[in-house]
């Protein structure tokens, strides 16, 4: 895999600001029945998913059964748009590093898996038509949903299962920030099941990676950093190769300002890189704009 490819199959979440309305936020219950528990899969550069849903809190659990990085990363349509209005409004903005669509409304999803993997995330989904892409980019930088990895999933109403449904308690909260990372003050070693809340107004993502030994953020940044590719003349010191910077333990796709995912990992004792993969309204990614965060855990 190609140093181009290597840097931007992580970064999936170019990121469009969002919001949603109030019949989108998830409704505080006091009941204790689990999520529904949907499957999700990649394979040969499609996606194997229902094509409805109920509303709800929902775990989605997806299979990566293909040879590269993919993620499921849900959009959700506003009144009147097509999913084929959406590839090509999307493949078009991260072509030119340029805003996302404002009717764009990012909605989170399962992150990277590698081949052979899977990756999981519980999520809250509000009625209405979605998009679930892939967003990782070739070694030419075009995205996988540009080449057909998409498919439409309608979350219907269902007024029994949205108000029996629950969020898992979580062990430990990552809040995203406009351009920065608020972290419990101590995650220690162990299994957790981790919130991460958008606590800002621009979409985010998180990324977590523990880190090789020597390595640094700056090694991170410039490896990770999306926009690499369509920079010229920034190549003073060479990235380090992506397979060297340490190993990928968790991670959600993009969600709007406000929106709540939880996730499980196991950490154990070390560094970790925290990075948010989005690109702003500027063209400028995340990390260029310093959403970058060492944690430390501890045993």
């Amino acid at each position: 895999m190609n140093r181009a490819r290597l840097t931007l199959v992580v970064a999936v979440t170019l990121i469009a600001q969002g919001c949603t309305s109030d019949s989108d936020e998830p409704p505080q219950i006091p009941a204790d029945a689990a999520p529904d528990v949907v499957l999700l899969a990649s394979a040969n550069g499609a996606f194997e998913a229902p094509d409805t849903i109920d509303a709800g809190w929902t775990t989605f659990r997806f299979a990566n059964n293909g040879d590269d990085i993919h993620y499921a990363h849900f959009v959700q349509l506003a009144s009147g748009k097509t999913a084929n209005e959406v590839i090509a409004a999307y493949t078009e903005a991260i072509r030119t590093s340029a805003p996302r669509p404002e009717w764009m409304t990012r909605f989170g999803g399962p992150g990277g898996a590698v081949p052979g993997g899977s990756s999981a995330v519980t999520q809250y989904m509000g009625p209405g038509n979605y998009v679930l892409l892939c967003p990782v980019e070739d070694g030419t930088g075009t995205p996988h949903f540009a080449k057909g990895e998409f498919r439409t999933v309608v979350v219907r109403a269902s007024a029994s299962n949205t108000s029996t449904r629950t969020a898992p308690s979580a062990t430990a909260t990552i809040r995203l920030l406009d351009y920065g990372f608020s972290v419990d003050s101590q995650i220690t070693a162990g299994a957790h099941t981790i919130r991460t809340s958008n606590a800002g107004v621009e979409g985010h993502d998180l990324v977590i990676m523990k880190l090789a030994s020597g390595i640094t953020l700056d090694d991170v940044s410039r490896t990770m950093n999306p926009e690499a590719a369509r920079r010229t003349g920034n190549a003073a010191k060479p990235p380090v190769l992506f397979e060297n910077l340490g190993t990928l333990v968790g991670g959600i796709a993009a969600i709007h300002s406000g929106m709540d995912v939880f996730f499980t990992v196991t950490l154990t004792p070390g560094d970790y890189a925290l990075l948010c993969m989005a690109t702003a309204g500027d063209g400028r990614s995340h990390i260029e704009h310093g959403m970058v965060h060492l944690m430390t855990v501890k045993q």
